[in-house]
């Protein structure tokens, strides 16, 4: 009979929990989905460090299930309030509350399996969807699989029912403490607190508010001093800042309430502050959970879009030619020559000589302008005398060769014609500087003033390329000075550079074969101030490279995409549950204006303004905070890797995302809201 019971509640009530329901099927779909990845056979034998995938997966598992614990945990107690009166009757007709108990637990297993079945086929499908975009990014080609993998379905079944199981568990208690007086006020309680003295309220609030604004301020102007402990502290102080904020702002509309504001009685405002008020004063630390949840949804999702950006066209930037390697100055590198040529007859490559004559001029500009510099610059003279640059001690800390380094004009043309790129001209008296395009803004037009002295004369910077060359240490390392061929051939020999490019794959056995002719180490350490992706090799790959960087980023912003769609799920459903729970409540509100001399229309308008607001309510701080702090990093983050645009590039797009997700949930939220009033 409990059974039947069971059955018969959760197809009647599955309705009044429709986006609950849907809500827990797309995160089933989701979950299953991403578990794929950590258990598929195929992509374990893409990569040897794969595990590193199951790594930032598990992390970003973990922060599911917090949230989807405290989704289910919250859900399974606005159901018991909600059928608080109904659990009454029970009581009242004699039944004990252990069946009660097992009604309710049964009604709820039964929503959550059927959530779950429903998800996991979904998630087949969406698994499909995933799977295409994820060998995209890491350059490979994906045909639809749609079998099925028994070790990701138990990991979802593990993760999904621990979560419902353990929320049940924590009210099953409950239960067996409440009487029917205590469930008959059960659904009049939803986290009542205590108005409490209305200036203190509003101090709160102004607290809250002027410490995220402090925080923003800090990380604004000062984020390049703060340590990674500074930062872990400003965000735990920022998310109690947004604690504050909404813990006083019910007390901020009722102040302005007792104040009369000039436009409290306009239209239909009083109600509609009335009602804002009431809500936020039993939700505020729902509302706070709620603004932190979509701040980091946001955050996510932007900085997924920064690393889908960098690998997409930065790491191609970083190394363009198929193969790089660097000898000491006596290395003629004919062996490793002879391999490439061995393996791949149609490769063109040139082996070629760096020079050096003494001079640091360049490498001291750089050292003095560069930001990642700025800060062990001393106020000393430097050896080269140039005046007015910050000296810096020589190669330091490995990012620089010891002097600045020269190229042929032959070879470079040579080099540029292999890349496709026009050839360069130069005069006699005169230098090119080649360096990295993320540099330029840095360098100022001071560079153009910078002399290099050549036996007895100076020449003069005649143009700045930018174009991929490979300068991590190898051909220079993040700026190459090219020369004339007889101003080089007067120069020491540095070291022995060898570029290689080759249609197509590389063949297998390649890489072996050259490290076996590649018997001794060049003892080039020098890596320019890249710092997002950076390799110190004699030897590089760049089908090996690109491979292990689109994986490894792929890698970081997946997790984040994760952690993202669910967290705004979970918030989402939230906000529609709340609103839709009070449909029943709001009928006597909606007799209420209908007797005033309002229209249908108006009331449903009144409504609509209501929601919106309710909406607005946790996502206006959310997208302030999150849109700052995305400005931030992205700021940072383009210096770093030189990328071309600004941060509406990442932040732009995830809210689009979250705003059409917001609108989807909302309209969905409304419609059902407005059926049940007037239905009722």
């Amino acid at each position: 009979m409990l059974i039947k019971l069971s059955l018969r509640n959760a197809k009647r009530t599955w309705r009044d929990y429709l986006v609950f329901f849907v809500t827990l099927l797309l995160i089933a779909a989701i979950m299953f989905s991403f578990n794929g990845l950590l258990f598929d056979p195929d992509i374990r034998r893409l990569q040897d460090d794969s595990a590193i995938m199951a790594v930032m997966l598990g992390i970003a598992t973990f922060f599911i299930l917090l949230v989807l614990t405290w989704l289910l945990q919250y859900m399974v107690r606005f159901m018991m309030s909600k059928r608080s009166r109904e659990f009454a009757t029970y009581l009242l007709l004699g039944m004990k509350r252990r069946q009660i108990s097992k009604i309710f637990w049964g009604e709820s297993l039964v929503l959550g399996i059927a959530a779950f079945l429903l998800g996991t086929g979904c998630g087949i499908f969406f698994r499909q969807f995933l799977f295409a975009c994820f060998y995209a990014l890491i350059g490979k080609s994906y045909q639809l699989n749609f079998c099925f993998n028994p070790a990701a379905f138990l990991m979802t079944v593990l993760c999904f029912f621990g979560c419902y199981l353990l929320s049940l568990a924590f009210h099953h208690k409950k239960f067996r403490g409440m009487n029917i007086s205590g469930l008959l006020q059960a659904d009049r309680e939803n986290e009542q607190i205590r108005e409490g003295n209305l200036i203190i309220g509003t101090t709160v609030f102004l607290a809250g508010f002027a410490g995220i604004l402090s925080i923003i301020l800090v990380l604004t102007f000062f984020s390049r001093s703060l340590e990674g402990g500074d930062i872990v502290f400003m965000m735990l102080l920022l998310i109690l800042s947004i604690y504050l904020m909404y813990w006083g702002l019910a007390s901020l509309f009722s102040l302005y309430l007792r104040k009369r504001g000039k436009r409290m009685y306009k239209g239909t405002n009083l109600f509609l502050i009335r009602q804002l008020s009431s809500k936020i004063r039993t939700m505020r630390f729902t509302f706070g959970t709620l603004t932190v949840l979509f701040t980091l949804a946001l955050l996510g999702c932007s900085f997924a879009l920064m690393l889908n950006r960098y690998q997409n066209t930065e790491i191609n930037y970083k190394y363009p030619f198929s193969v790089n390697i660097v000898g000491n100055a006596g290395d003629s590198l004919k062996e490793e020559e002879e391999v490439i040529r061995r393996y791949s007859p149609d490769a063109d490559t040139l082996v070629y000589k760096i020079y050096h004559n003494g001079s640091t001029s360049v490498k001291a500009y750089y050292y003095a302008h560069l930001k990642a510099f700025t800060k062990a610059g001393t106020e000393e003279e430097d050896n080269t005398g140039t005046p007015g640059l910050i000296p810096m001690p020589a190669n330091m800390w490995g990012q620089y060769h010891a002097e600045d380094t020269f190229m042929k004009l032959s070879d470079y043309n040579v080099l540029r014609r292999m890349l496709g790129l026009e050839e360069a001209v130069l005069s006699g008296d005169g230098y090119l500087l080649q360096t990295k395009n993320r540099l330029v803004r840095e360098l100022g037009d001071g560079i153009r003033d910078v002399t290099v002295p050549v036996k007895g004369k100076e020449l003069h910077l005649e143009r700045i390329y930018t174009d991929a060359f490979c300068q991590d240490g190898h051909n220079g390392s993040d700026y190459l000075l090219v020369v004339a061929d007889e101003t080089a051939e007067a120069m020491e020999t540095y070291y022995t550079g060898l570029s290689s490019m080759i249609p197509g794959q590389l063949p297998d056995g390649l890489e072996n074969a050259l490290w076996n002719a590649h018997t001794e180490y060049s003892g080039i350490n020098a890596s320019g101030t890249d710092s997002m992706s950076l390799v110190i090799s004699d030897i590089l790959f760049s089908e090996t490279l690109l491979e292990e960087g689109r994986w490894g980023y792929t890698m970081m912003s997946l997790p984040l995409i994760y952690i993202g769609l669910v967290y705004l799920c979970a918030a989402l459903t939230i906000l529609s549950v709340q609103q839709l729970s009070d449909s029943g409540k709001y009928c006597f509100h909606c007799r209420l204006l209908s007797s005033l001399g309002l229209r249908r229309r108006q009331i449903n308008a009144t409504v609509l303004r209501q929601m919106f607001f309710f909406y607005l309510c946790p996502v206006i701080p959310a997208v302030l905070i999150s849109g700052t702090i995305a400005w931030i990093v992205s700021g940072k983050f383009l210096d770093i890797t030189g990328l071309n645009g600004t941060f509406f590039h990442y932040f732009g797009p995830s809210l689009v995302l979250f705003t059409g997700i917001y609108l989807l949930y909302f309209v969905a939220a409304y419609v059902g809201f407005v059926r049940d009033i007037w239905k009722e």
